[in-house]
């Protein structure tokens, strides 16, 4: 596997109220393209996918 060239990322977490109460949100920018998420599990599944990382070829 060939790692990619380092990436810069700006990563933004706040809190946004909803009807269960107050939940994590967050963007990750980098240049002009930004993306949203709504949960912690689908940013780290982003970068995962952004570093070329499975979860099967994380584990020992």
């Amino acid at each position: 596997m060939n790692p990619k060239p380092s990436q810069v990322y700006v990563l933004r977490i706040w809190y946004e109220p909803s009807p269960e109460g107050e939940v994590w949100r967050a963007s990750l920018s980098q240049g002009e393209e930004c993306h949203y998420f709504a949960e912690p599990s689908a940013l780290t599944a982003f970068l995962q996918q952004e570093i070329g990382e499975t979860k099967t070829e994380a584990e020992p």
